[in-house]
């Protein structure tokens, strides 16, 4: 990933959160998107594993790094942006989704996992665009 003066470039590809196993709902850290407009966000879930795991990934935004809207969810049904309307499936198993969001200064994701026992193992990429 490029940065100048620690802001990320446009069209660059960061990664939101690294691939691995995580068992309970998360917040990642936030990113500086720079003078970009668009985030195309990518959902990539390589193992789902509990009695009946389920979890969405909801994108936030933020112009001042503090306070934070949903910007979309992305879930194995594809993606709603917003807050409102139907969300997307639940990912239960290994699946693949992307989403496109508007992005302010900064953005980070939450994954929303519940089950029991659930354990997913994914990663979560962007790419900034203007």
């Amino acid at each position: 990933m490029r940065f100048f003066n620690n802001v990320l470039r446009r069209g660059q590809q960061v990664t939101l959160k690294a691939g691995g196993a995580q068992t309970s709902s998360t917040t990642g850290e936030a990113v500086n998107t720079g003078e970009g407009a668009v985030a195309v966000v990518d959902v990539v879930v390589t193992a789902a594993s509990g009695t009946t795991p389920t979890m969405t990934v909801v994108v936030e935004g933020s112009n001042d790094g503090t306070a934070w809207v949903e910007l979309g969810t992305i879930g194995a049904g594809g993606y709603r942006a917003g807050s409102s309307g139907s969300a997307p499936a639940n990912f239960t198993a290994a699946a693949t989704s992307s989403g496109a969001f508007p992005a302010p200064e900064f953005i980070r994701t939450r994954s929303v996992i519940g089950g029991t026992t659930p354990s997913f193992t994914y990663s979560v990429s962007a790419v900034i665009g203007g």
